[in-house]
């Protein structure tokens, strides 16, 4: 597993290129937005996967995405979630000092596990999070009898 590392204190005074460098890296290896896109307009929202004991949940902070711009579906057992968050056509960007809110499109996909119900899955979108929930399938158990050959 290749490592990158880089200390700050080195960079700090003494090496503009190094500085660059690792601006470049800290670009092209955040998450914010794919390693490779033909528009600006990309971002990934941040989100969280996790497992409960009764369902998988996928956390993603989407505020400022309204309802009818958020799209999930299901295809080859992996969940599909598009959306689009508007920039505001009233700003103007001549006064900004900072910038650091993506707008556009994105679009994220979960692989889903075979133990679920993907016809009980359930979206809410609560405070700027769109929360899923998928139940998991109960596991069902059954004992198999073993016939003998002579019988």
């Amino acid at each position: 597993m290749l490592r990158m590392t880089a200390d700050k204190q080195s960079f700090q005074g003494r090496d503009p290129f190094g500085v660059r460098l690792r601006s470049l890296f800290d670009n092209v290896f955040s998450s914010q937005k794919p390693l490779f896109s033909l528009s600006e307009k990309v971002w990934n929202p941040p989100t969280d996967v996790y497992e409960t004991a009764n369902s998988v949940v996928i956390k993603m902070e989407v505020a400022g995405v309204s309802l009818n711009d958020l799209d999930l579906t299901i295809k080859d057992h992996y969940l599909v979630i598009r959306g689009c968050r508007r920039e505001s056509p009233c700003l103007d960007k001549e006064n900004f000092h900072l910038m650091e809110i993506r707008y556009g499109s994105f679009e994220r996909s979960f692989p889903l596990p075979h133990n679920v119900h993907l016809d009980e899955i359930q979206a809410q979108y609560t405070n700027g999070f769109l929360i899923v929930t998928v139940p998991k399938k109960t596991p069902v158990s059954r004992e198999i009898p073993v016939r003998s050959s002579e019988d």
